[in-house]
């Protein structure tokens, strides 16, 4: 979850489409969104978290629906953010419900299409306990409230089920039939509309996400280094493991999609250069092997982005001091440049990896990547490779519509390359800092078939970099985006929706 500032304003969806963009059509599908919506979400309100043996409430969605809203859910004054997310998810535009929320919100469900779980907490009286976080599957916001959070149930169902048979207990009953599951609550789920809708969004693809965190490489000294030492993640920082800047990732490029002051907020960033973290209270160098994960499952040596820092400091990357100003007076952190990091770096900032395949979506539609994203989770599942580069490859392959690489290796071709636009982006969104071949394959983490790589960088680098430089004199702007895609002769994209 990001925790640096968001802004504080309202702006449409796809607020300043240009003309290449078919944008999405609020009053194209709206009833079968939502009902599609009606039949795929559970809402549970939970009226008194810590009063845990209390069964929550199911609310009634075919009423809701209908416009329908009566029962203690609806009769409480002290859950208005709440009542305002179900009504956007539900009801009819114009009465309530938001028709490009429920676009949104569908293709991402459509995903693994399963139904969903979403636990409405009211938190705003006593402070949670202990036993309330555990039982409604809350994350805490360090205050005795619900912070958003959601998870996916077959992966939790694998790691429940191994913990079981490696302590020779029974394995228990799994809960896959559903996709995921989500805890809001209403304290710090209300106020600015644009973040709370986002923020849905965000936990919502999270339910969907099946790919492996590679936990067997992040973990030392019964301590998991995932985020780093601290456990948690900045939105502007660039964390370890680069597994979970995928998950982050993809989370926050629907986030971006849907809030489009956010999405300029965090542009503005990327083209202003500004301030990256990088954690630096770390576990001894090379030390910690050997441990091992809860359940006695095994682990592998540490990867060596666990000492994200120390590497930045080998590479003589300068660091910024603390001002009091954009950069806080926190010893517990480095400070740098978005842009004056090697491009292998950057993309262990979750926004770097959003802002890119933000961009694709919104040039060749969102339903082109979420079903590219659909595929990725199929290949991903139970598997642990590089999610960032398993999802280029993806996009890459959807590019080609049907034909094999081979028919694009070697040959420069003069019509649209849709296959190359990923790659391009990811060059773009790096601030073509790769000076070599190597450099550029280590934004995949070397794992991106050699053949894309060979066709951007041998066959259409220096064309994309030409046509939009990004220098000292000259500042990074959304329209770069654009005149990329037509550079490489994507001059349409496709329809949102029918």
């Amino acid at each position: 979850m990001p925790l640096v500032p968001v802004v504080r304003r309202f702006a449409p969806f796809w607020l300043g489409l240009i003309a290449l963009v078919v944008p999405v059509s609020a009053g194209a599908q709206p009833t079968e969104d939502r009902t599609y919506l009606r039949n795929k979400v559970s809402f549970r309100y939970v009226a008194a978290p810590n009063d845990t043996a209390r069964a929550p409430a199911v609310l009634d969605n075919i009423g809701i629906w209908g416009g329908t809203e009566t029962g203690a859910f609806w009769s409480n004054p002290n859950i208005p953010g709440l009542k305002n997310m179900v009504r956007a998810l539900l009801q009819e535009p114009g009465h309530g419900g938001d028709g490009n929320l429920q676009y949104v919100a569908a293709q991402i469900i459509k995903v693994l299409n399963k139904p969903v779980i979403i636990m409405l907490l009211d938190d705003t009286g006593t402070a949670m306990n202990r036993g309330a976080y555990r039982k409604w599957d809350a994350c805490t916001d360090g205050h005795g409230h619900a912070w958003p959070c959601a998870s996916n149930m077959a992966t939790g169902d694998d790691s429940r089920e191994r913990c079981a048979r490696e302590l020779h207990q029974a394995v228990p009953a799994r809960r896959d039939a559903w996709a995921g599951q989500m805890a809001l609550g209403q304290a710090v789920f209300n106020g600015d509309l644009n973040w709370a809708t986002s923020t849905f969004i965000h936990e919502l693809v999270h339910t969907q996400d099946r790919s492996d965190g590679r936990a067997h490489m992040f973990w030392m000294s019964s301590r998991s280094y995932h985020y780093g030492a601290d456990g948690t993640h900045y939105g502007v920082e660039a964390i370890p493991n680069l597994a979970a800047t995928y998950q982050e990732g993809i989370a926050n490029t629907l986030r971006l999609v849907v809030h489009a002051g956010r999405r300029q907020e965090m542009f503005d960033w990327f083209a202003n250069n500004d301030v990256v973290y990088v954690e630096k209270a770390l576990h001894p160098e090379g030390t910690g092997v050997g441990d091992t994960l809860p359940c006695y499952t095994s682990v592998t040596a540490p990867s060596p982005d666990v000492w994200l820092y120390n590497q930045l400091r080998r590479a003589g990357i300068r660091e910024l001091s603390p001002s009091g100003g954009d950069v806080p007076a926190d010893t517990g952190y480095a400070y740098y440049r978005i842009r004056d990091l090697p491009p292998r770096f950057i993309v262990h900032d979750e926004y770097i990896l959003a802002l890119t395949f933000s961009e694709y979506a919104r040039h060749m539609g969102l339903p082109r990547f979420m079903a590219a994203l659909q595929a990725n989770d199929a290949t991903l599942f139970r598997v642990s490779t590089s999610p960032v580069a398993q999802l280029y490859n993806t996009l890459c392959f959807a590019g080609l519509n049907g034909r094999p690489l081979s028919s694009v290796t070697g040959v420069n071709e003069a019509g649209p390359k849709p296959y190359l636009l990923p790659l391009a982006y990811a060059d773009y969104f790096t601030g073509y800092n790769a000076r070599t071949k190597s450099d550029y394959a280590a934004i995949f983490e070397n794992m991106l078939r050699p053949e894309w790589v060979d066709l951007y960088w041998d066959g259409y680098k220096d064309e994309v970099r030409a046509a939009v430089p990004i220098s000292a004199g000259r500042r990074p702007d959304f329209g770069d985006l654009t005149t990329i895609a037509i550079t490489l002769g994507v001059n349409r994209s496709e329809p949102d929706a029918p």
